[in-house]
Parts: structure tokens; sequence; C-alpha cells
């Protein structure tokens, strides 16, 4: 008997009756009828054990020696999209199961998928249609009806002049498609019924319902997933961007398999690839562009990242100069030609107040064109409600999401399975580090005695507005702060970033220390001068940053954080100031030649001790506890 902690606190669980395989020891996996799995990491099939959990379970936490993943709706329903079958995923759940599969996991996965690829979400002509195949099986039109019976989706319906069913569906006629590879293994009679048109009975709904109508039809409520695919080569309706990947840009393996998650059967899925910071994320939303071949719509969260991802494109891709352009408050390009790639913020296409003349046009161009891609960089942001409003001003075909972080507090990151799509890919950070892609990184809480008179205020009643000032302005942080900036610079040669979500703190820190700082108020041209003074000069080796350092900023050469206050308790914000550092540093032969214990980053989280400050820290760092990380 074993007893859980989590949303079951206090429940014991019974594993007596779970039935050893004969051979349970060549085995990789424990399944338990919870839909919980457990990975051994040392085991000769691991990597593809792994390869497979990533794909059809949500990972828990993954230690060095074993890995917990959960099985749920959502996570099924993004294996299905990536072509998974139902029957593959039990029989090679069982083969890798040191137990015999308990039936109610079996029972869990065919609820969970059955109704997959029943429905379709399309875009035509800046119209939106729910789709059913039909006479394919000829049950699938009751689909459309039982949809249309719910209140949500029945008041999105937007009736269409062309009707043609009795029901006022629309009808059209596609030649069926023959799976590649199979045609050479059918007879000339068997080719011609495969290829016989198909009926696709399908209705409009509003576009400003879409979010609305794909929420209803998630697995925890009408359980219709919407498959959203767009088959771009056969697209001719929306102009092709000339632009294909330059000989040097070579994906690094688990590039190639998050993309090829992406992509398959010649057409584009939409959804969710989590790599950490420093992993090449750019590399991968440029590869997908390129594929795709159409008009890109890349979002990111501030203007110097819009200057970074505009580089990117050009770095890694053919593209010409003209067919890419910036749209930010400081520079309001367009491209020339049908085709080109727009990098702009998502600020500036959710913004609702007045605009000038010139940026009105340009939002305008943006709402009314069909997108091939919709590309969102650090996508957990999506969620909050003045930027899912993106989603739904921009018409897209296929959307893809890119984060290292798909956690928020306020648990609304699940929205993004109807706002996007399911997560396609997630790469494991201790792999990765083990391979020489990102760094490895030493992480350190230093613990920092508060002094008496500090200690004497932080305990007055009076003072609770003003603790947090108190624990962060703590004398012996700011010690221990010079000291780690001074051993760092001058015995090691490192790149430091000192990172303080407290302004105050932020100013008084860099003031005193003289250091460069970078906040909300610092133009875009100083930062971009302060960061590059920091990536080319041997004078300036650290700089201060407030919280909009956290997200989108490429910092390579930077191999040391310290941290002296933050936000609360956020785990988010945890792995994004991490994944500043994780850029791997040096050759790939040194990096794996030095073994697991040859630190080349160190991230350091200052906490002053006895205080609010000691519980947030450990709260942050529980990501990083289930990526593999410890701290020391």
């Amino acid at each position: 008997m074993i007893n859980f902690e989590g949303e079951n606190e206090g429940k014991k669980r019974d594993f007596t009756k779970l039935e050893l395989k004969l051979d349970h020891g060549n085995r990789p996996l424990w399944a338990c009828a919870d839909g919980r799995i457990f990975l051994e990491t040392f085991s000769p099939l691991y990597k593809q054990a792994y390869d497979f959990l990533i794909a059809i379970a949500e990972p828990v936490c993954r230690p060095e020696s074993m890995h917990e993943y959960n099985l749920t709706p959502h996570s099924l329903y993004a294996a299905v999209s990536v072509g998974l079958e139902t029957e593959t995923i039990i029989s090679v759940l069982n083969k890798l199961s040191k137990t015999k599969l308990p039936k109610e996991m079996i029972d869990f996965i065919h609820a969970s998928t059955a109704n997959y690829g029943k429905v379709k979400l399309v875009l035509k002509k800046n119209r939106y249609f729910i789709e059913s195949p039909f006479p394919e099986a000829s049950w699938l039109f009751l689909v459309l009806k039982k949809l249309l019976q719910d209140e949500v989706i029945g008041r999105a319906r937007l009736v269409s002049e062309n009707a043609q069913g009795s029901d006022g569906f629309t009808i059209s006629k596609t030649a069926g498609e023959i799976e590649s590879g199979h045609s050479g293994l059918l007879m000339e009679s068997e080719l011609a019924a495969a290829a016989e048109e198909k009926e696709t009975h399908a209705f409009e709904i509003d576009p400003a319902q879409v979010e609305n109508v794909k929420q209803r039809c998630l697995p925890n409520a009408l359980n219709y997933p919407m498959l959203e695919e767009y088959d771009f080569r056969n697209d001719s309706v929306n102009p092709d961007l000339d632009m294909e990947l330059k000989p040097h840009a070579q994906p690094r393996p688990y590039q190639e398999k998050s993309l090829s998650k992406m992509f398959g059967n010649g057409r584009a899925r939409s959804g969710i690839i989590v790599l950490p910071c420093g992993a090449g994320k750019s590399l991968v939303g440029v590869s997908a562009a390129s594929r795709i071949k159409k008009s890109c719509l890349c979002l990111a969260t501030n203007a110097v990242s819009v200057d970074q991802w505009a580089f990117q494109f050009k770095l890694w891709s053919t593209i010409r100069d003209e067919n890419i352009c910036r749209f930010t408050s400081d520079s309001k390009e367009r491209f020339r030609g049908n085709a080109g790639v727009v990098v702009t913020t998502y600020n500036m296409v959710a913004f609702g107040g007045k605009r000038s003349e010139e940026s009105e046009k340009i939002i305008e161009e943006i709402r009314n064109r069909e997108w091939g891609l919709l590309l969102m960089d650090e996508v957990h942001v999506v969620p909050a409600h003045m930027f899912r409003k993106v989603i739904s001003i921009t018409k897209s075909h296929c959307k893809l999401g890119l984060t290292a972080t798909l956690v928020r507090e306020d648990e609304r990151i699940t929205d993004l399975n109807f706002l996007i799509g399911p997560k396609l890919y997630e790469a494991n950070w201790l792999d990765l580090v083990k391979g020489g892609f990102i760094a490895n990184v030493q992480c350190a809480e230093v613990w920092c005695p508060m002094t008496k008179e500090f200690f004497a205020e932080y305990l007055k009643k009076e003072n609770s507005k003003k603790k947090q000032a108190l624990y962060v302005m703590n004398p012996n942080k700011f010690r221990a702060c010079e000291f780690l900036i001074r051993f760092h610079e001058r015995e090691r040669g490192d790149k430091i970033i000192v990172f303080a979500d407290n302004l105050f703190a932020l100013v008084e820190y860099a003031m005193k220390l003289r250091k460069p700082m970078i906040y909300g108020a610092t133009s875009h041209l100083e930062r971009t001068k302060i960061l590059q003074a920091f990536k080319t000069s041997r004078d300036v080796n650290t700089i201060f940053l407030s919280k909009v350092g956290d997200n989108s900023i490429d910092i390579p050469e930077a191999n040391v954080i310290i941290q002296i206050s933050s936000h609360a308790g956020s785990r988010r914000q945890e792995a994004q100031r991490l994944g500043r550092i994780l850029r791997a540093k040096g050759k790939l032969e040194d990096r794996m030649a030095g073994g697991k214990e040859e630190y080349n980053a160190f991230f350091y989280s200052l906490v002053s001790t006895d205080t609010q400050e000691m519980y947030y820290s450990t709260k942050r760092q529980q990501f990083l506890i289930d990526q593999g990380y410890s701290f020391k």
C-alpha cells in the first residue's frame, strides 16, 4: 500500500494486484491503473520508451533515475493528433510495461481517443467551417447535428446562403487520399475505389466564436476534439513564399523530431513545441515557416525579441529582405509582393486603443490576410486575457506555439489546448545537457542572514508593506551579491546577469556597484546599446535586469545569474531566468568530455533567511526540480 500526496492527498493506492511479467527486468516502465507511468532511465530501452511516452503522456517530474508521467485526455488527444492509433498506443504500452496493462488504463485510452478526427475546423477564404466526412460512415452525419444541439455551438453557427443539404449544411466533394507508400501495394480497381470522391458536410461558424466552439469540443466537454491540419501543398488560394533553409542550418536530432510531430502526410498540424531556452526554438520556428512556404505572422513578447526574430529568419533562411518586415511602435515596415513574414509583438496586434493612420492600415492588413502560419514565441503568455485576443483577431491555417515552460501560476495553461492545439513535443532537459546541447548549470540557493536591525524592522506589524523591501535590501544579501560578482568577473572572466523584480533594489544595487541596468523605462535604443556592449566589450561583464529580461532576450554570452528578488513563487519565472544561461558553451567535444560535474554555468538565488522569501524560493524551484535539477 502506497500513500501519494497531491490532489488525492491521504488516499492509499493498492499496487499488490499488479501482475509482473516473467521478463519484467527487460522492460523499462510501470503502468498503474490510475493513469500514472514510471520510467526507468537506466534501461537500455529508455530512449525509445521516452520518445513514446512524451507523445502520449504528460511528464510530471523527470529526475535522473526515474521519470513519472500521467495519461490525461489532453495528452492522448495530442497522441492521436500526431498520427498514433488507439490500438498502437495500447500495444506499445503493453510491450514496454513490466506488468500486465490494467483494464482501467485500457478503457481510459479507448474513451479518450474514440472521437478524434471526426470533426475538422477549416479556414476557407477567411471563413471558418466545421466539417465532417460523409458518407464514409453515415453516422458521422449525426456528429454535426449533435454538435449543433449544444447551446454554445448552436449560437455560433452562421447560416450559409449556398447551403445544399436538407439540414442547411454545405456539401463539398474531395478526391479520396491514398497514404504515401501504399499506392504500389493496391490493385488498379482498389486504387480507383480509394481515389473515389468523398462527400464532406460542413456548417459555417462566427470567427469571433471559434475559441468558444473549440473549447466546447475538448475531451473534458463534448469530447469531439477538433482536427486542425493545413494541406499547404495543395493550397492554391494563398500565394507561395520563396523561402528555403540555408545549407548551414542543420537542425539537431531533437529539433528534427519536434518538426516531424508537426508535419505528417504532407500536412501541418497546429500545436505546441516545448524546448528549453538555448536549445534552438528559433531554428524550429524558421524551419516550420520554410516548409509551409506561405505568409507567416511571427509574434514575440517585446521589441527586442522582434529584432532578434527578424535576424533569425535572415540567418537561417534564404528569405529576401523585402519579404520580411517588423511592426513595432518604432518601426512600421511592410513587405513587398503577395507573400511575406511579419514579425511583431502580441501587444501591437491586441491593442484596442487609438492608433496612428499608418498603424491602422498595417493592422487591417494583418486582420484581413489569411496567414499560412501563426508562429507564437513564449506561448505561455497567450492565455492572459489581452494576448488571447490575438488568436481571435488573426486568421491562420496553422498555429505553432514555442515555449520553454508550459506552466502558469493561474492554471490557465490548459486553455492552450483549444487556443492553439495539443502539445506536439517536449524535450527532456537533462538529456540535452548530457548531449552537450545546452549548458550544464549548477544551481545554488545562497542563504543570507538578516542583520539585527533589518530583522527587527521586518518583525514589526506596522511594516507589513515594507517587508519585501527589507528582505531584498538586506545588507548581507548585498555583500553576497558583491562577492559573487567580483569572484566570477575576476577569477573566472564570466558574464553575469543580476535579476531584480524590485525596481528600488535594482537601481540601488546597480548604482552602488556601478553596473548598467535595463528596466521598463529604459528606451529601446539604450537597451540595444547595453546588450551589445555586454556581448562584445570586455569592460561590461555584469548587467542588472528587471523582469523585462525574463523572456525573449537573447544573451548567449551570459553564463552566471544572480537573483536578488523575484515575483513571489512563480515557477515559470525561475525557469525563464535559468534559460538565459542555458545556451551551450564552448565546443561540443569539450562539453561532453567534462562529465556531469563539469559545470559551465551558474545560477544563484540569494534568499534572506527566516523571511517570507524562504517560502517563495522553495515554491519557485519546483519546476526545475521536476526537470531533474538540484539546488545546493
